[in-house]
């Protein structure tokens, strides 16, 4: 009897973790962010325009950086995109200027067991699939958590350096310059969903990035569906010309070359200056 009840108790065992690495190997979800940017990064000047027109553009662009994004994951791969919305977004206008800010709304695919990350981008409204390796981060994690919805969120830290463009239009002038910023980021993972995933490209913690700010723009989670009924499909953007992001930054260069040059020969010569700064903090 002893003998029956120890092969039972095995075979349960035996079932048991069969069942738990089925799971494990079958665990996928859907995680929904909202962003929201600081301005401190972009400023806007021009001759003849009023700080209420500067006040009315900011709060306008603003508005078109609120976003909202679906991640989709499994143990190993994710999905990144833009939830589009119904509403189109608004356009700031000012002295004859319109701007727009381009959502450059491409699916982001990572994979942490190959190493890979696919990113459907545009050039002037061309398309191109960047692909590359993953972007190692080394995180520092703390001992500080708080609150994220139902899970209890840990905070890791991370400092890169980046760049920063400033481009500015007088007349038959133009110029660009590329300076560096160095930008800390803050994230908050929660080990409760175990997927080195998160937002955008950020990955390589113990767990899925619930909430990251790099000082400039927030991606908050707001909500979290664990293993859906209808499952969770991940497929691999293919968009565009396949590029690396060497080539891609040749491409750039060429083309914001060639706008600022079509700019200064579609200038009325009325005295005006204009400059566009976009990145740092």
């Amino acid at each position: 009897m002893k003998k029956l009840k120890k092969t039972i108790m095995l075979l349960l065992g035996i079932i048991t973790a069969g069942t738990l690495t089925l799971n494990a190997q079958n665990f996928q979800g859907i995680a929904t962010y909202q962003s929201a940017r600081k301005m401190g990064g972009l400023s806007i000047k021009g001759d003849g325009m009023s700080p209420e027109m500067e006040k009315q553009i900011q709060e306008s662009l603003k508005k078109q950086m609120q976003k909202e994004y679906e991640l989709k994951f499994n143990l190993t791969e994710s999905t990144w995109a833009e939830v589009e919305s119904l509403e189109g977004a608004p356009a700031a206008a000012a002295g004859g200027v319109v701007m727009r800010i381009s959502s450059n709304s491409g699916t982001k695919y990572k994979n942490t067991a190959d190493n890979l990350f696919l990113n459907e981008t545009e050039v002037f409204s061309k398309p191109f699939l960047v692909e590359s390796e993953l972007k190692n981060r080394e995180w520092q994690l703390t001992s500080e958590t708080k609150k994220i919805g139902n899970y209890t969120a840990q905070k890791a830290i991370f400092s890169e350096i980046v760049e920063r463009t400033v481009i500015s239009f007088n007349n038959d002038d133009k110029e660009s310059t590329v300076t560096s910023d160095t930008i800390n980021i803050e994230a908050w993972f929660t080990p409760e969903i175990p997927v080195s995933q998160g937002p955008d490209d950020f990955w390589g913690l113990p767990g899925l990035i619930m909430e990251i700010t790099d000082g400039k723009i927030t991606y908050l989670c707001t909500k979290v569906i664990l293993n859906p009924e209808e499952g969770v499909k991940i497929k691999k953007p293919s968009k565009g010309k396949k590029v690396t992001p060497e080539e891609l930054k040749v491409i750039r260069d060429e083309k914001t070359k060639e706008m600022m040059e079509k700019y200064s020969q579609g200038s009325n010569g009325d005295g005006k200056s204009f400059t566009i700064k976009i990145g740092g903090n």
